[in-house]
Order: structure tokens, then C-alpha cells, then sequence
């Protein structure tokens, strides 16, 4: 009966060690760069117009109003960036060399 317990907890043990490995191993092969969709995430003001593109800041009261609103939809993406401290430290490694 001991010998059991003590398989079990083994099991147990190394079962827990899994998901952290796994975790690790797909963050050093993480994507790095920045994903940026819609209107608003390279920092303007996050008004899609009326034809289907991104308004400017310049060009938001004549072509959404004032206040901004209909015919306009507001998406205020944000962006999104992907980068891991292991590939971040490889990379400035490699600048300074």
C-alpha cells in the first residue's frame, strides 16, 4: 500500500512539472513584432468612416461630425506585441555585438 501511495505522489509530482515546460518551450518560440488591426492602434484617433477606412485626426469632424458618431463606427483597436524575455535578450545580444 505504501508503494502505491508513493507512485502516485511520483506521478503527481512530475505531472506538475509538465504544463511549466511546456509553457517555457512555446514562449522562447514566440513570435516577435507587433500585430496591429483596425482602426486606432499605430495611434489615431480609432474612427472607421463611412467608406470603410480608418478616419484622420485631421479629417475626423468633417467626415464623422462633431462630436465624432454616425456615419462613423469607433473600433479603438489596440496593439497587440508579441515578445519573450528569452528571444528580447537574444536579440540585444546580437545589437551590441
Amino acid at each position: 500500500m505504501l508503494i502505491m501511495r508513493l507512485i502516485v505522489t511520483a506521478v503527481f509530482v512530475v505531472m506538475s512539472f509538465i504544463p511549466y515546460g511546456m509553457v517555457h518551450v512555446s514562449a522562447q518560440a514566440a513570435p516577435i513584432g507587433c500585430s496591429c488591426k483596425g482602426c486606432g492602434c499605430k495611434g489615431g484617433p480609432g474612427w472607421r468612416g463611412p467608406k470603410g477606412t480608418c478616419v484622420a485626426e485631421a479629417k475626423l469632424a468633417s467626415v464623422c461630425g462633431s462630436p465624432a458618431g454616425a456615419p462613423c463606427i469607433q473600433e479603438a483597436a489596440t496593439q497587440v506585441c508579441f515578445a519573450t524575455p528569452a528571444v528580447a535578450a537574444a536579440e540585444d545580444r546580437t545589437e551590441t555585438q
